[in-house]
């Protein structure tokens, strides 16, 4: 059934029908394997998947699964579904006839950590008690994977699966193999059981009555050989795929990724967990382990992602009843901004007048401005972009007051875009013209992640509806997308403490931050054009007690690694590596969340970053 308006619909799980959640996923993100992993590479591998919330791992996860595929399959032909269906035939996860691949989805939640913190159970008695979970789980979620790949019912269909595992090294010490599914399920499902019964039980504890397990062995014994439906093969390989990882305690998680990466026994495993500050596997990545960061891949590919968002955004219209397609316009109109621009011209020309009052230096390019034949917004932009180079000549003050400087220098320093960007973001502070509009700014406020696009998209898709009721053209003004996207902004900031914790540090870091960029960024010289809106952590010239590198490992920075891991786990920050100075250096950039920079009136590019000290950073925290 369709809904009227489909931006709304953000998390994958929320979307209950197969097909509707495959009619609206758009499968551009499979690039990525077919890039780089195609063929055999993708299989017998261990890959985690990392974003911050919202960025689609859990939609990636759920294309996997049995149900998703098969309604692909039946549904191969429809035009919504061929485009996804042709990637995944190429990965080979499906072909014509039939799902070569069985997706075993297993979600992490918070109560594994009742089992950490249990304190009942010696630090042994616990490890071997989570293995036992986990190897019960697995092997249950596959069970019903297969039944669900064939299409028959669980668990009245369990004693159709055949086991025929080798257990020679002794396993399972309490069924006899091979077994029917049923058999196995039961002893799964009889172990998990045992283990929270424990947990709540009052008496006290024995958990030596409980099959502990010294290893997770469940992803080695679950082989696609060992595993038939009335005697026939049913699929070629299993994909597990393990959800949430972050939700594990600290010990938990190194435990599971310490035996993955001990074990590589050619098994398929994606791990999919949150993107969190400085918390990195100590292996190689490459010969362990791979690793895809979803907002990182968008990052070095805007074109496509905006063609991703541009692909959503089709898709989610054609699913609302009332037929209105997502329309933003992206030129000003400038007769809506008439009077806004001629207040401006006169300002400006005052400016300029006012600032070479001294000198002849700038005669020639003042006469250019004031014989520029061109629109109101095109001579307003000129005139901006002259007062900034003419706050730098003066600033330097290398030249004679009676030097002229020609118009040749005027066009070709006024040729730099990072110049073009800070006049137009000036101007736009200055006398309240729109700034951000139009999809490729939408893009870039999305900060490659899927459903903060969805977030900004749905109170904008909803204008457009009323529009279509008042008969009107359903084209959103940049006007009005610049007045609605700085709302929704505003509104995000105010909804800050909900979400977060330690929401009051957070908060006050941030606005902090934000108030020295704004700062930095709006100096009438524009020395970091267009603008500042990230950070580096320059340890080396952190207070003098503590030795470079070290302040991660201090007590004394333990509230800025909060903060910085929250706002990172939250996508508030997020990352980039550049190259920079001796040897070619790579420095980690901490850039704020695009939505953020709309908050603050700050631009949306790169590269416009300053060192800060640790300490600095800290005090940030705390005033």
């Amino acid at each position: 059934m369709k809904s009227r308006n489909p931006f709304l619909l953000r998390a994958s799980e929320r979307i209950e029908s197969d097909a509707g959640f495959l009619r609206l996923y758009s499968p551009l993100v499979l690039d990525y394997f077919i890039e780089n992993i195609e063929g055999k590479e993708l299989w017998n591998s261990l890959l985690f998947i990392r974003s911050s919330p919202g960025a689609g791992k859990s939609s990636l996860l759920r294309l996997f699964e049995p149900n998703s595929l098969i309604t692909l399959l039946n549904r191969k032909s429809g035009d919504e579904f061929k485009e996804i269906f042709g990637k995944l035939k190429r990965l080979k996860v499906v072909s014509d006839d039939r799902v070569n691949v069985l997706g075993v989805s297993l979600a992490f939640t918070r109560n594994y950590e009742l089992l950490e913190n249990f304190s009942g159970l010696q630090p042994g008695q616990r490890e071997r008690l989570f293995y036992s979970l986990l190897n019960s789980r697995i092997i249950t979620a596959t069970l019903r994977a297969i039944l669900s790949l064939a299409r028959i019912r669980f668990p009245e269909d369990l004693d159709k699966i055949e086991f025929t595992f080798h257990d020679e090294k002794l396993f399972f010490k309490k069924i006899n193999l091979p077994c029917n599914g049923r058999v196995l399920y039961d002893w799964a499902a009889g172990i998990e059981k045992s283990i929270y019964d424990l947990l709540d039980s009052f008496l006290p504890v024995n958990p030596t009555s409980i099959e502990g397990h010294s290893e997770l062995f469940s992803f080695e014994v679950l082989h696609p050989d060992c595993i038939t439906i009335d005697g026939r093969k049913l699929f070629d390989r299993i994909l597990f795929m393990l959800d949430d990882v972050h939700k594990l305690s600290p010990v938990q998680r190194d435990g599971l990724i310490t035996q993955l990466i001990e074990k590589r026994n050619n098994t398929t495993i994606w791990l999919s967990e949150r993107l969190e500050a400085l918390n990195n596997l100590k292996t190689p990545r490459g010969r362990d382990y791979e690793e895809f960061n979803l907002e990182s891949y968008w990052k070095e590919r805007e074109v496509k992602f905006e063609k991703l968002l541009s692909n959503i955004a089709t898709k989610r219209a054609a699913e609302s009843r009332d037929d209105v397609e997502f329309s933003l316009d992206s030129q000003q109109n400038e007769l809506e901004l008439d009077t806004i621009y001629d207040e401006a011209k006169e300002t400006l020309a005052n400016s300029i007048v006012k600032l070479t009052a001294g000198t002849r230096r700038f005669d020639v390019w003042k006469e250019h401005l004031f014989n520029f034949d061109v629109t109101k917004q095109e001579w307003c932009e000129l005139a901006k972009q002259m007062e900034i180079l003419i706050q730098r000549n003066l600033a330097r003050n290398e030249l004679p007051l009676e030097y002229l400087l020609s118009l040749e220098e005027l066009k070709l320093k006024t040729a730099d875009d990072k110049v073009v960007q800070a006049a137009k973001l000036f101007l736009s502070r200055q006398f309240n013209i729109p700034y951000y509009f139009g999809m490729g700014m939408l893009a870039k406020i999305s900060t490659n992640n899927v459903e903060q696009f969805l977030g900004f998209g749905a109170p904008l898709y909803e204008r457009m509806l009323s529009l279509n009721l008042n008969m009107t053209s359903v084209t959103i003004s940049v006007k009005d997308q610049d007045k609605e996207i700085r709302r929704i902004a505003n509104n995000k900031w105010k909804d800050l403490s909900k979400m977060i914790p330690e929401h009051v540090m957070v908060s006050r870091f941030l606005r902090n931050f934000c108030t020295f960029c704004v700062e930095e960024t709006f100096r009438p010289t524009a020395p970091y054009a267009p603008g500042v809106n990230g950070f580096y952590i320059d340890a080396e010239r952190t207070i003098r007690q503590i030795k470079d590198e070290e302040w991660l490992d201090n007590y004394i920075f333990e509230d800025l690694q909060t903060v910085i891991n929250t706002c990172l786990a939250f996508n508030l920050l997020h990352t980039k590596e550049v190259t920079q100075g001796v040897k070619g250096q790579k420095k980690n950039i901490y850039y704020l969340n695009r939505w953020l920079c709309i908050k603050f009136g700050l631009p949306l590019s790169y590269g416009g970053w300053r060192s800060k000290k640790p300490d600095d950073l800290l005090r940030w925290t705390r005033r």
